[in-house]
């Protein structure tokens, strides 16, 4: 299944909802952690100007950045669902301040 990172870029209310969506839609997921940069553009997203929130959702895979980089199509497919079922949870009235108002 689709990896979900925990880091210092990554919106923990987000990465909530994300997680949220993935059990209601029973699609497997694993989880990874990093203690500085991600390094991925999920570091520019949250980063810039006042910040975005961001999560980083990464299909994992093997010799990356290679001519025999491999992959399982599963986990493709269910990143892509994750990622639709996530889009049509969220709306314009989806609070992700981490203050309670």
């Amino acid at each position: 299944g689709p990896a979900l990172t925990y880091g210092p870029a990554v919106h923990n209310k987000l990465l909530d909802i994300v997680q949220k969506v993935a059990e209601k839609n029973k699609i497997p997921v694993q989880l990874s952690t990093v203690s500085r940069s991600t390094g991925t553009d999920t570091d520019s997203f949250a980063y810039a100007n006042d910040g975005c929130p961001s999560v980083l959702i990464s299909i994992p895979l093997r010799y990356m950045h290679t001519t025999v980089e491999m992959l399982n199509r599963n986990d493709i497919e269910d990143t892509i669902k994750l990622m639709y079922e996530t889009l049509l949870a969220l709306s314009p009235k989806t609070n992700l301040s981490y203050f309670k108002n």
